[in-house]
């Protein structure tokens, strides 16, 4: 049997006890060495062999330690997993990958960015990594998703369940789209609540940056971000009204030195990537409100304040200005002293 069997086994019974497993290694130099180590009860009945036939018959891949599958970024962190469980393709070294994390209580606009940060970097070719939460995470695996992108899923459960059960569909598109499910558990083990505060330490491990949008004060982003740092990684930050309690954190994040972006054209700028995206044309846009306003301005032909647009176009002052701020956003509409413009 080769060591990954014996590891499968020992990860079952110590329940992915990370200490427990460093110890063991530290002590045995093997994982066979430990598992002979084992009393018949302290086995428990386990035998290596039938865990890991019972592994091959779910369709779950053990990406080892040692293998050459296993995330060369995620080896230099402090305290990479031993193993990896894996359903669907995993993405080679070479690949860029940038997180894209925040709050599972986001507002429609903090998910409205996380899509749009999302497929701009998707289609420059990065690969965007998440932890399939409701919030912020699914609006980022959805946003590259959308623009046919690869996106990866750390979970804090086995990978024979899928958690949250309404992200089930997007879990199963992710793989559709040749992306890959992950986790340092074993399957069987449940979505217990210190799972996600450790699995926030492959997501930031696999990155070469971290996106944090909408995170509160005590988010489990602020120790991701808080993770990439550490690592010497890049943390972007979207800022946010100073009001809002979902900003709390990403504004702390700022102050601490991680870099403030308005558009995703910050972060590939951050990588020495410039942008294959240099026209937009009337079908790029996200919704009804911006192609009236783009069409507006197109016609208007000189910067239009926003009064102007809002007769322009009979738009509500409310919608109007969501759809400029995203708009903004994504570099498609300037802001002058004048007013905007294309």
């Amino acid at each position: 049997m080769q060591e990954a069997h014996y590891y499968h086994s020992l990860n079952i019974l110590l329940e992915s006890d990370y200490r427990k497993l460093a110890k063991l290694k530290s002590r045995f130099a093997t994982w066979q060495g430990a598992w002979d180590a084992l009393s018949e009860k302290e086995r428990k009945g386990r035998d290596p062999e039938n865990d890991w036939r019972e592994l091959e018959r779910s369709g779950i891949r053990l990406i080892f330690q040692e293998s050459h599958e296993y995330p060369s970024l995620l080896q230099e962190i402090h305290d990479p997993p031993f193993g990896l469980y894996a359903l669907g393709t995993f993405p080679s070294s070479s690949d860029y990958i940038l997180a894209i994390v925040g709050t599972r209580k986001a507002t429609p606009e903090g998910k409205e960015l996380a899509k749009r940060f999302a497929a701009a970097c998707a289609k420059e070719n990065f690969v965007i990594v998440s932890g399939l939460a409701l919030g912020i995470d699914a609006a980022a695996h959805t946003g590259c998703l959308d623009a046919e992108g690869t996106t990866l899923a750390v979970l804090g459960n086995g990978l024979d369940s899928f958690y949250p059960n309404s992200n089930e569909r997007l879990a199963r598109r992710i793989l559709e789209a040749r992306g890959a499910l992950i986790s340092e558990y074993p399957p069987g083990s449940p979505p217990l609540p210190y799972h996600f505060l450790e699995r926030n330490r492959i997501v930031a491990g696999l990155a070469k940056g971290v996106l944090v949008i909408e995170a509160p004060e005590r988010s489990g982003s602020l120790v991701t971000a808080r993770l990439a740092l550490e690592e010497n990684r890049d943390v972007f930050v979207i800022p946010g009204p100073v009001t809002h309690p979902n900003f709390k954190g990403s504004h702390e994040l700022i102050r601490s030195g991680a870099t403030l972006v308005t558009r995703p054209e910050d972060i590939l700028e951050a990588f020495g990537i410039e942008s294959e995206q240099k026209n937009t044309n009337e079908a790029d846009l996200e919704n009804d409100v911006e192609k009236i306003i783009f069409r507006a301005l197109k016609a208007f032909s000189k910067p239009a304040t926003v009064d102007k647009i809002i007769e322009l176009t009979e738009l509500s002052t409310s919608d109007a200005n969501r759809a400029l701020t995203f708009l903004t956003l994504k570099n498609i509409v300037k802001e002058t002293v004048e007013g905007y413009t294309l």
